[in-house]
């Protein structure tokens, strides 16, 4: 076999490899990573599908126009605090059972602060003149309402962060009023398979130490 051909190949099987046994999630750090990329995925694939799947090929001239665009990002962004605070929501149920009833109150307190270093990585968007304080401030209240719950699913969760990206969709209301299912499946389904994958790769233990220490 040809040098390049088995650096392809050695490629190839590497990228299998990982996606069969994903590497577990050891750190705060790549905690944080996880949970920032995934939110970004979501709230990008849905926003944008699902402008492509309605406007069709009208879509090429669309994604073109800086209007559209500028509301697509208010949309993105939107749609990424809303399902930052999702995912956190499910990292605490996954995590809750690790932590000592002494030690709760910490971890409950680093979620918070995760949330807080997450998004202030980027920029306050355009629209947000503010900056991300009213998006903190509606997180801590959700998130101490759902840590006096039992753990909820994917499916419980989603909905929150599905109806920030449809009322913030850069179509007219007229022309998505009856693709509410639509959109809202779309976040679901995304936001099991994260789950999943979260629950997964999660070393709940370590990371609970990590967190309150």
């Amino acid at each position: 076999m040809l040098p390049r051909a088995a650096t392809i190949a050695a490629d190839v099987w590497r990228r299998v490899v990982a996606r069969l046994q994903p590497e577990p999630i050891l750190t705060v750090a790549q905690l944080k990573r996880f949970l920032e990329e995934r939110a970004l995925l979501i709230a990008q694939k849905c926003a944008i599908d699902y402008c492509r799947g309605k406007t069709g090929l009208a879509s090429y001239a669309l994604f073109t126009e800086k209007p559209f665009l500028q509301a697509l990002d208010v949309c993105r962004w939107e749609a990424f605090a809303a399902v930052l605070g999702d995912l956190l929501i499910l990292a605490e149920g996954a995590l809750r059972p690790h932590a000592a009833v002494v030690d709760y109150p910490r971890l409950h307190d680093a979620l918070i602060r995760l949330h807080s270093d997450i998004l202030n990585r980027f920029p306050a968007p355009a629209h947000r003149q503010s900056g991300w304080s009213e998006a903190r401030a509606s997180f801590s209240e959700r998130f101490r309402s759902a840590c006096l719950r039992e753990p909820q699913g994917a499916l419980e969760v989603a909905d929150h962060s599905a109806k920030r990206l449809f009322d913030t969709l850069p179509i007219h209301s007229s022309m998505r009023r009856l693709d509410e299912e639509v959109v809202y499946g779309a976040v679901r389904f995304r936001m099991v398979a994260v789950h999943q994958e979260l629950r997964q790769r999660l070393a709940a233990s370590t990371l609970v130490r990590q967190l309150i220490g």
